[in-house]
């Protein structure tokens, strides 16, 4: 490692400082969580948490639970994910720019909301079986193995759809063509060639979705009462009553956390075996097909975009639609449950603001400098940074909600039961997004660029803002934009955090939901989707601000 000049001290430091501080407050309070879950009752280092964790029939049949949704969610959302990455980049049909939509609409709505609005659509008085009802017909129940499946697709698909997309856009055109040369059809030379080459950005996009779909809390708590999880194993442990032990709730949240390790070490075993190395930038143009199968594509397009925004739409008619108790009386019209949301209890609406506001400036100031360290100032401790910021893709909001809780509900720092512990879990949660957007154009940025900056007598300092700034200002703002509604949405970790007179919009959508008051819900639902969606509108139409990373 090159030895720092004078000038650059306050480089080092902040490089000490940004190290320290995610030691403290990422590292320490997850690693102290698994420290614990190795030590008995009688506080000595032993497995016996996890030989009586897995003991337990009951046990066992939530991490088979677990696993098996996770895996069926993966599977089916890589298969549509895939399937529009591919059409989108290798078709020309009607509605395929619509299909770069999609992104932006489901990953931005809460995953409460869209549980909550399948409730109103699919549940047992919804909309469907009222339907169905004179012909003597029911749907199966929402609350299910296949309820979970289906809805939680429909969240996590778009991770998939993105990560694809970004593959199949950096292929190099010639591969597939040579493919054709040889007489190969289209299916041929999709299994052997694209599919084989796209590995990498299928597992990954398999990693990211088995994440997210195991780490969800929102989506399994309310639908999956019969299907118990680890994300809500790991809460109700947290929260019982019952007095159950430290060591348990910590061996809960491990598993899930080991879990996710094992996971990515799997992946990158399999992605380092099969590196392939071709001519980038010259991706295949869309061609145009037959009838039919423009006619199939444009068709399941529309339905999977009607099925991705439906949420929204359930949302905007149920928040006016009068309601006694639980029974929804459609064809009437009210505007008491907007009065109640906004005016009679509005602090919800305050807290999500207040809390996303603090955890977005945080998250934008600190991914500047820490992409700076990361890209420009090469070394050991720049690399244990980016380590660090990227841990929590690894981690559910549960799992770091109960890690921060055990760190810090004691001297000598104790946030616990403090917005302060909120806005730590959220700006940790969502600031690997801003660092990764800092660090592409920093990559493209000359170094040669910065030292003509200094040679003309320009301080370091100076150079930053007046050179290294302004290059970053375009995806950082998008960035921060994304992590602004992202963070408004988020109930995993909250779900553990919050405390009286801290609600958040999602905790009170999910409390509502879990009261049957769905009428409420969808009006504290409507008010958070224009939360979210205003700033979204006005970053993209007015700002030109590239958000969500697909143009």
């Amino acid at each position: 490692m090159k030895a720092m000049l004078p000038r650059e001290s306050a480089w080092a430091a902040l490089t000490l400082l940004s190290a320290a501080g995610l030691v403290v407050f990422l590292v320490w309070p997850l690693f102290s969580m698994l420290g614990m879950s190795f030590i008995d009752q009688a506080g000595r280092v032993s497995l016996g948490n996890y030989l009586d964790f897995f003991r337990h029939q009951g046990n066992r049949q939530i991490v088979l639970n677990t696993v098996t949704l996770g895996l069926a969610v993966t599977i089916c959302s890589v298969m549509v994910g895939g399937f529009l990455a591919f059409i989108v980049t290798r078709w020309k049909f009607a509605f395929a720019k619509w299909v770069m939509v999609l992104p932006l609409v489901t990953l931005v709505i809460p995953d409460v909301v869209v549980a909550a609005s399948w409730i109103v659509v699919l549940g047992r008085q919804g909309v469907v079986n009222m339907w169905l009802e004179p012909l003597g017909l029911q749907l199966p129940t929402l609350f299910s193995w296949w309820g979970l499946v289906f809805v939680m697709t429909l969240n996590n698909y778009a991770y998939a759809f993105v990560v694809i997309l970004v593959g199949l856009k950096s292929m190099d055109h010639t591969l597939e063509s040579a493919g054709n040369s040889l007489g190969y059809p289209m299916r041929s030379v999709l299994f052997r060639v694209t599919c084989p080459l796209m590995l990498p950005s299928i597992l990954s996009a398999s990693v990211l979705v088995f994440m997210q779909a195991i780490g969800d809390f929102g989506i399994p708590a309310i639908l999956g009462a019969r299907t118990p999880v680890l994300s809500v194993a790991a809460y109700n442990a947290f929260v019982s009553e019952m007095g159950t032990t430290p060591q348990m709730q910590t061996t809960l949240a491990s598993v899930l956390v080991l879990m996710g390790f094992m996971l990515m070490a799997v992946q990158k075993a399999i992605v380092d075996r099969r590196q392939v190395q071709m001519e980038a930038g010259r991706p295949p143009e869309p061609v145009s097909v037959g009838r039919w199968k423009a006619a199939v594509a444009g068709t399941l397009t529309i339905v999977i975009m009607l099925l991705s925004v439906l949420p929204a739409g359930v949302v905007l008619v149920t928040a006016f639609t009068p309601s006694v108790g639980p029974v929804l009386q459609y064809g009437g019209f009210t505007t008491a449950h907007i009065e109640h949301a906004l005016l009679r209890a509005p602090q919800p609406l305050y807290n999500s603001v207040f809390l996303a506001t603090i955890a977005t400036l945080a998250g934008t100031v600190f991914s500047i400098v820490a992409a700076y360290l990361i890209v420009k100032k090469r070394s050991l401790v720049g690399q244990a940074i980016e380590f660090m910021v990227m841990l929590p893709l690894t981690i559910a909001g549960t799992v770091l909600g109960i890690a921060l809780i055990h760190a810090f509900n004691s001297p000598p720092i104790v946030l616990a039961g403090t917005w302060v512990i909120m806005a730590l879990a959220y700006f940790l949660r969502r600031v690997p997004i801003s660092v990764r957007a800092a660090m592409g154009p920093l990559h493209n940025l000359r170094d040669s660029i910065e030292e003509a900056s200094r040679n003309l007598g320009v301080s370091p300092l100076k150079t930053f803002f007046r050179v290294v700034v302004p290059v970053l200002i375009p995806s950082v703002a998008g960035s921060a934009v994304m992590m602004w509604v992202t963070t408004l949405s988020e109930l995993s970790a909250t779900i553990v955090l919050y405390h009286g007179g801290m609600n958040t919009m999602p905790i009170e959508i999910f409390q509502q939901v879990d009261s049957g008051r769905l009428a409420r819900a969808s009006a504290y639902s409507l008010l958070l989707l224009l939360t979210i969606f205003t700033p979204l509108f006005i970053a993209n139409k007015v700002f030109r601000l590239n958000i969500g990373g697909i143009k």
